[in-house]
């Protein structure tokens, strides 16, 4: 049985306010990289969004990320890598780099790569220039290339995702030929968005709560809890955080504050259905199959159509509880946005009695 926190954290009563820290975004040279191309790159944060900007001391491209085969850098590896490297202050840090790069799982090039959620980026100035293309491109050009990335990629920093938008910095554009034909401004949505994310300064609870996304990503669940904490203290009212501090606690392996964690923020928002399927887990762990199903099905109270969750069920009562009936109603609604999961078809065949069970 998982044990309950008996009294809530004394920590989550209000604090007061964080003082103000002015955010700043930092530039990372990696390589042999010329300081004007470093300069540039503050000087268009500056200028762009309005943001404080200091140009880091160069540091030398990991080895780890370079494929020998390609003879190109991973870009994903690169932004894990620069993760830790951002200051407490800062509102985004953005790599400049002369290495070529690509994204894993892609065949092709990129030009940069971000993290919506981590504030950090790397952008490759390698494709930029006519020598790679075979051509010639006066340094008009080159600015123009390195302009267009550069904001991109800083935008993704700033957490804006692609825009459908085609006029718009923020769009996806995959070829040379689709960055010269890219705008330089941003539509008006995306201009509005960054703006309000350029003011978000360190140490709010939205700074914290990204922080710990951060560190859960990449398994650090005591930094993570610790972030979700500071970030829960600020805004205590905010149930999809209080819901992601659970989830550090129970990855931490502290079910019993993670149990009282999800049933706050199941108090803070009945309508969201998170924490309930997540204090299902908690009891599916602690081998308390019956409790584990009565907090799915509140789950599904409170979003009917959740996919998951009804195949959360259907297993449970199929292959646990053994209450088929049941089981046959989740797998068939599960199945109405998953009809190609094989897997599921051939448990609810085996319940109708019209064949039997795909082996594992």
């Amino acid at each position: 049985m998982v044990a309950v926190l008996a009294a809530p954290l004394a920590a989550w009563a209000a604090p007061p306010p964080p003082s103000v820290v002015r955010p700043t975004y930092y530039v990372q040279p990696l390589g042999e990289v010329a300081d004007a191309h470093a300069r540039f790159a503050c000087r268009v944060v500056r200028e762009t969004f309005d943001l404080p900007c200091h140009v880091l001391r160069a540091r030398p491209l990991p080895r780890s990320a370079l494929d020998r085969r390609r003879n190109q850098y991973d870009a994903d590896a690169l932004v894990a890598q620069l993760f830790d490297q951002l200051p407490h202050d800062g509102a985004g840090l953005v790599a400049i780099t002369n290495g070529d790069l690509f994204e894993r799982g892609q065949t092709r090039f990129v030009f940069g790569l971000a993290s919506l959620v981590d504030h950090v980026g790397v952008v490759s100035l390698a494709r930029y220039r006519g020598t790679w293309w075979g051509d010639t491109v006066d340094a008009v050009r080159f600015y123009e290339r390195y302009y267009k990335v550069l904001v991109h990629e800083v935008g993704h920093t700033l957490g804006r995702a692609h825009c459908e938008n085609r006029h718009c910095a923020m769009r996806d554009d995959r070829t040379l030929a689709d960055l010269d034909a890219s705008p330089q401004r941003f539509c008006a949505k995306c201009r509005d968005a960054l703006t309000a994310a350029a003011r978000e300064n360190p140490g709010t609870a939205m700074w914290h709560y990204t922080r710990g996304h951060g560190h859960l990503n990449r398994g650090r669940f005591a930094r993570a809890v610790y972030h979700f904490q500071r970030a829960v203290e600020l805004r205590p009212g905010d149930a999809k955080m209080v819901n992601d501090l659970g989830v550090a606690y129970l990855r931490r392996g502290d079910t019993g504050r993670a149990l009282w964690t999800f049933r706050e923020a199941a108090r803070l928002d009945p309508a969201f259905a998170n924490p309930r399927y997540n204090e299902g887990l908690v009891f599916l762990g602690a081998g308390d199959p019956r409790r584990a199903a009565h907090a799915f099905e509140d789950a599904l109270t409170a979003e009917p159509t959740w996919a998951l969750a009804h195949k959360q069920l259907g297993e449970l009562y199929h292959l646990v509880l053994g209450e088929e009936a049941r089981a046959l109603a989740h797998y068939q609604a599960y199945l109405e946005t998953h009809g190609d999961d094989r897997g599921v078809a051939d448990q609810v065949r085996m319940i109708k009695g019209g064949g039997r069970a795909a082996a594992p």
